[in-house]
């Protein structure tokens, strides 16, 4: 051991600048592999976070009954830890001195019991939460904001109405002052269920009550139950029992399952986190192939003088500590790089639209990633030098193997020039001293680069087209109409007569949305009804509907559900429950009822409109005043001419008022779910992090080409006292390059193009939308093109330095 460190002090000068190349390459590379890697696991556990710090509820209920009571009645019923309620105002904003009551824009909540304050915590955008006792202070969301034009300390004005009388009749007008912009919870849902609106503390609810009687509409509760999302089968049958004693219309209580909802929020980030992690991955494997390289060439420098070293009597494992002594202690000091590198990225994470409502930023140590990644990091890299440094004391009276490789030999059977010849043989055969091996990691390195970016380019032009192309996501129309948010309706008003009239519609269907129980689970459906052509949520395997006691179920629905297409379930209960049979599954669309569960990418059923208002005890003449049965249709889907218009065809819709509640009809915006709206925003992602990849093992093909190319010094030299000029060396390094890229060029495309299929397939069919794939070939082979120039240009500087081979100095000895 003496002997080895007496040697390690004699040569680490002549060392250092290999050594700080290796320090450099696993402090960067290795900080940001254990940096992505920690992201990823910051960026799936913070909606969990966010979560915990709102102190979120498990389930919504409406009270449509006006009335503390009911609220009180509701969260005393058994299994409710904590509940906290808030009340829907009847109240339109006044906006430069006019009343707007469109139905988007008048949402005012009064609190009750905590609500947004200590239970369901609204998240602060900018300046504060109204204090609970203040009476003239309110919150708005950032979309309000901007419909009143103000910012913080702003004043804002609603109207009130009393909501008992058969038209309502103003009660006066309120001003508060703007003192915080908030998003609401659930925060990151489907776009459909962003809540906008505006939040008043208890203190100035309380004193709205009491200047504008009958002011309240209808309330939600949000309750924590003692056993979870568990409890939640308990509580509706509760609930059930509670309606059956109130009586009267209206006594019935929608649910709205949050865990659900948080399921669905926590499955649209985790894209986002797998990507993040699988850029750590990679950046982790280019980091082992760098720094391998690295390694590899500090072990050349000092090869000449292992070999005295052997001869002086040491054995072979001392001569092997000996040459890898300095890169041990290079990679050992790259690896706490690594690791204080990691912390610095920290702030970093999470990423996304969940990084504004994680509680927990700033600087942070992961423990298990830094500290366990980083030890397996160096317990790779030691075990590789350990390799590497083994081989390279091996005794030199070894016997190579000298056959040549099958391409090779058809390269010289072809009568292909020699440059070429020998090109294609130093690509695909190892350098004197050196395994096969080392030539086939090679290969599978740039095979495995060539997949992953052609793999992230089909993935990544499939998910731009999904978000380009809404059928694939289940809108099949060019607009959309709905009433009240899904609880209004326009029956008893002839709408196709209205719609027979309008220029330009191709054709249009109606939607109804509600909860049924379907082989007893709870599970929201939309009902049908296909007024002209064929306007539907896309099917995407099976057959659409085409009779009366058929359904189509989301993909997520059908594996919870434990069915498959062709069996039958029993939908509903009671004397209208129905045996149906399933014909296919379907992209449903993320719209329904608001503030409740609704259909949404891969969850949900659809089945004919007739069949669910039957199921649903209630008829299809049923009279627009029972506006409180959120199965009737409420929602109108158009498909359009080529080159109609939108605009006119909705105002002249509005105008006619089907729904009789003025304001209460309007245009829905094209919305997305929270999965396609989170995984938009990867845009580029997949493809930097395979071009990332791609990147490095080109910088680690050139550094082999180099390390070759002085390895075949002798050889080289050979060669050009035969005759063979500069050019023709540098040529021969070309081919090498150009051999080993084009071969992982072809095999790259393929695999890629089925992995990137693979993978996408999966990927839509666990969010719900239609898997399609696309493949811009074009662009994918200009692309690997592209590959095989860039990898000649890194390779430009070992081709010349191997054509400035000096010939008489090498073969002075010989």
């Amino acid at each position: 051991m003496k002997a080895v460190l007496y040697w390690w002090r004699a040569v680490r000068r002549r060392t250092w600048r290999p050594t700080v190349v290796v320090i450099l390459l696993c402090g960067i590379l290795g900080a940001v592999a254990l940096g992505a890697l920690a992201g990823a696991r910051r960026t799936e556990s913070a909606y969990g976070r966010y979560l915990s710090s709102i102190n979120s509820s498990d389930v919504l209920v409406n009270v449509p009954l006006p009335g503390t009571s009911v609220i009180a009645k509701v969260s005393a019923l058994p299994g409710v830890r904590s509940s906290a309620a808030w009340l829907g105002l009847n109240a339109n904003p006044v906006v430069h001195g006019r009343m707007d009551d469109a139905f988007l824009t008048d949402s005012l909540a009064g609190t009750y019991h905590g609500a947004f304050f200590t239970q369901d915590t609204m998240t602060v955008l900018r300046g504060r939460l109204p204090r609970q006792d203040a009476t003239d202070e309110i919150a708005l969301t950032p979309d309000i904001a901007r419909l009143f034009g103000v910012g913080l300390g702003g004043t804002v004005t609603y109207q009130f109405l009393n909501g008992a009388d058969q038209i309502p009749v103003s009660t006066g007008y309120s001003s508060y002052r703007v003192v915080g912009i908030v998003d609401i919870p659930p925060a990151l849902v489907d776009q459909f269920d962003q809540t906008q609106g505006a939040v008043l503390p208890p203190a100035a609810t309380l004193a709205a009550e009491t200047k504008h009687l009958n002011a309240v509409e209808f309330s939600w509760v949000g309750m924590r139950l003692v056993e979870g999302s568990g409890g939640i089968p308990a509580l509706q049958s509760s609930l059930a029992h509670l309606a059956a004693e109130l009586g009267g219309p209206g006594a019935s209580f929608d649910i709205r399952r949050l865990d659900t909802v948080h399921q669905q929020v926590q499955d649209a980030i985790r894209p986002q986190a797998v990507a993040l992690g699988v850029f750590g991955a990679l950046v982790a494997l280019a980091m082992l192939i760098l720094v391998g390289q690295g390694l590899n060439q500090l072990l050349d420098r000092s090869a000449s003088q292992l070999e005295l070293l052997g001869a002086l009597g040491m054995t072979r494992a001392e001569v092997a500590l000996a040459g890898g002594l300095e890169g041990a202690l290079g990679v050992i000091a790259g690896i706490a790089l690594a690791v204080a590198g990691a912390v610095a990225f920290s702030p970093l994470a999470p990423v996304g639209p969940v990084r504004q409502f994680d509680p927990a930023r700033g600087v942070q140590f992961d423990a298990t990633v830094l500290l366990g990644g980083g030890l397996l990091l160096l317990v790779l890299l030691l075990a590789l030098l350990a390799l590497l440094a083994w081989r390279s004391v091996r005794p030199t009276h070894r016997i190579h193997d000298d056959r040549l490789s099958v391409v090779s030999r058809a390269a010289a059977s072809l009568g292909v020039p020699t440059v070429a010849a020998l090109g294609v043989r130093y690509a695909l055969e190892p350098p004197p001293g050196r395994r096969r091996g080392v030539v086939r990691a090679n290969l599978l390195g740039s095979v495995a680069a060539v997949t992953a970016v052609v793999a992230a380019v089909v993935f990544g032009t499939s998910l731009s087209g999904l978000v380009s192309h809404p059928v694939r996501y289940g809108w099949n129309w060019n607009v959309l109409m709905q009433a009240q948010g899904g609880y209004g309706n326009y029956l008893g008003y002839d709408l196709g007569k209205l719609m027979a009239d309008q220029p330009g519609v191709r054709g249009w269907s109606t939607f109804a949305f509600t909860q049924l129980p379907i082989d007893g689970q709870s599970v929201p459906v939309l009902g049908l009804a296909t007024r002209k052509g064929s306007v539907a949520p896309p099917t995407v395997s099976g057959r659409p509907l085409d009779g009366p006691d058929q359904i189509e179920l989301g993909e997520n629905s059908l594996s919870q559900l434990g069915k498959h297409i062709g069996d039958s379930v029993i939908v509903g209960s009671g004397t209208t429950k129905r045996r149906m049979t399933i014909v296919g599954t379907v992209t449903l669309p993320s719209i329904g009822l608001e503030l409740t569960d609704h259909v949404s990418l891969g969850r949900g059923a659809m089945l004919p409109e007739g069949t669910l208002l039957t199921i649903e005890h209630l008829s299809s003449h049923q009279q627009a005043e029972d506006a409180s049965l959120s199965a009737l249709p409420s929602t109108i889907a158009i498909d359009l001419d080529t080159g109609a218009k939108a605009g006119p065809l909705v105002n002249r819709i509005v105008t006619a008022d089907p729904d009789n509640q003025p304001g209460g009809l309007y245009q829905l915006g094209r919305v997305l779910g929270a999965p396609v709206a989170n995984d938009a925003q990867m845009g580029s992602q997949p493809l930097t992090l395979a071009v990332v990849l791609a990147v490095a093992v080109l910088l680690s093909l050139a550094g082999t080409v180099l390390a070759g190319a002085r390895r075949r010094r002798r050889e080289l030299a050979v060669l050009k006292s035969l005759g063979l000029t500069r050019g023709q060396v540098r040529a021969i390094v070309i081919w090498q390059t150009s051999t080993i890229l084009v071969i992982a060029a072809v095999v790259g495309l393929v695999l890629g193009l089925a992995a990137g299929r693979w993978v996408w397939a999966s990927f839509a069919t666990s969010i719900g939308v239609v898997p399609v794939t696309t493949i811009p070939l074009g662009a994918l082979v200009l692309g690997l093109f592209g590959l095989v120039v860039a990898g000649n240009a890194l390779s430009a500087l070992p081709a010349v330095l191997a054509a400035r081979t000096s010939t008489a100095t090498l073969l002075r000895a010989e």
